[in-house]
């Protein structure tokens, strides 16, 4: 006799989730990727599930907070869609054990109460979470319209977020079970809960050192990593931050540095001093890339949209904040005086301001993937940008040195970083590998 739709509906989740039982009893072998269906995230240390302090928490984009360990890899995730022309938003990140609630309850009443993780009752009477959002490991991403299987959003997730860390579980795929979801996301970069092999993708900057045989990494959790002659002048990785840090500028003698986070909030190190930030202001756009002064006097933000904002003795020269772009903006660099700046989209287009000439763009160029940074060679003659698969654009008298795109790279270029001579530059990549062109020296990953 055929079970009746609610009995069929019970039964695969029960099968589903004894697949994923199944799954993560048997650790993966060595060299087998975490990104696989069975796999599942891994509890928090020391947290409850949909109880977890906001400290353990971080702003990727606004409205989505989700794990400290998670941030910085899905920060870039939706930094890529954006350049790639894919509107990816937050529909549900972390969620606390009343949404859990909320959420199951909804699901019930519509008959479907296998489509959500049902809480559970501890001793006292209180909710339990068993939901992976409730770990702050899991994301439902948006669309304009509703993700689909075959939706713009879905397809580049199916195609970059492994490279990142990110899961698409087996039950969420078409047919994994009664409730398929193609928004549904988890991270398993920390080899998730088969122990598979971790995929690090935190690194947001470079810093060179003064004397350019060392440099030093910078994460997406304030986290500052020394190669070579490099030392740590400090560095944001303790410090419970609001938002997943985007960028970092090193002061005009290399001294010291500052680290930028996506709400425009500023961490200051060495002999860096601290001009103001826009941590207290509500922005249109995060905050994507920093630039400093001639002597370190002041600096200059730029949000997604082009706005920039000048502190200390930074000029404002304009801004691309009124114009409406084809790519959003991606990083600048100024001129050797402070007199102007360039902004780069991620198109290749460039944004002249001040005494900051144009010395050409990509916009006449099909790229292969998206430009994500520039650096200016010596005395503004002209400037690099590069491409997240480590292809280079060199334009007026900065060289080309040769490019990362002749090789394969396992997770996205997120930075470049000239010599002072503009005789070569620094390459680098989201897992920290850094490839080093022309004069820059080679120090290892950081």
């Amino acid at each position: 006799m055929a079970l009746p739709p609610a009995s069929r509906r019970r039964l695969a989740a029960l099968l589903s989730g004894l697949f994923v039982f199944l799954g993560a009893a048997s650790p993966a072998s060595a060299g087998e990727p975490a990104v696989q269906p069975a796999n599942r995230p891994t509890p928090l240390p020391g947290a409850e599930n949909g109880y977890v302090p906001p400290d353990r928490l971080i702003t990727v984009t606004p409205g989505c907070r989700v794990a400290r360990e998670a941030a910085p890899s899905l920060a870039l995730l939706y930094r890529s869609a954006s350049a790639s022309h894919v509107g990816l938003g937050a529909r549900d990140c972390y969620r606390p054990i009343g949404g859990q609630v909320a959420v199951s309850s909804a699901w019930t009443a519509r008959g479907n109460s296998a489509c959500a993780a049902a809480p559970q009752t501890h001793p006292d009477g209180r909710p339990k979470g068993t939901s992976m959002h409730g770990w702050g490991k899991a994301v439902d991403f948006s669309e304009a319209m509703p993700m689909t299987f075959s939706s713009a959003g879905y397809r580049f997730l199916k195609a970059h977020a492994a490279r990142l860390g990110w899961n698409h579980p087996g039950w969420a795929e078409p047919g994994g079970s009664p409730c398929p979801e193609p928004w549904h996301w988890e991270w398993v970069g920390d080899g998730g809960t088969l122990g598979g092999d971790g995929v690090r993708a935190d690194v947001v900057a470079l810093l060179p050192t003064a004397d350019e045989k060392g440099y030093a990494t910078v994460t997406g959790l304030g986290a500052v990593r020394p190669a070579g002659s490099a030392r740590s002048l400090g560095s944001a990785e303790s410090i419970p931050l609001n938002w997943v840090v985007v960028g970092a500028a090193a002061t005009p003698d290399r001294g010291g540095y500052w680290l930028l986070a996506g709400d425009g909030g500023i961490f200051r190190y060495g002999n860096a001093v601290f001009h103001g930030s826009t941590g207290n202001l509500r922005l249109n756009s995060p905050v994507v890339a920093m630039a400093a002064t001639a002597d370190g006097g002041g600096y200059w933000l730029v949000a997604a949209d082009g706005g920039v904002f000048a502190f200390g003795n930074a000029r404002f020269h304009g801004s691309t904040g009124n114009l409406r772009l084809n790519s959003p903006v991606v990083g600048m660099t100024a001129t050797a005086d402070g007199g102007g700046y360039w902004l780069v989209a991620a198109d290749g287009g460039i944004f002249a301001f001040g005494n900051a000439r144009f010395r050409g763009s990509t916009g006449d160029i099909r790229l292969n993937q998206p430009v994500v940074a520039m650096a200016a060679a010596p005395g503004g003659a002209g400037y690099w940008l590069v491409a997240s698969d480590g292809g280079i654009f060199a334009f007026g008298q900065a060289p080309f040195l040769g490019s990362a795109a002749d090789r394969p790279l396992a997770t996205p270029v997120v930075a470049i970083s000239g010599t002072a001579k503009g005789d070569g530059y620094w390459i680098t990549t989201a897992d920290g590998t850094v490839v080093n062109r022309g004069a820059a020296g080679q120090f290892g990953p950081a």
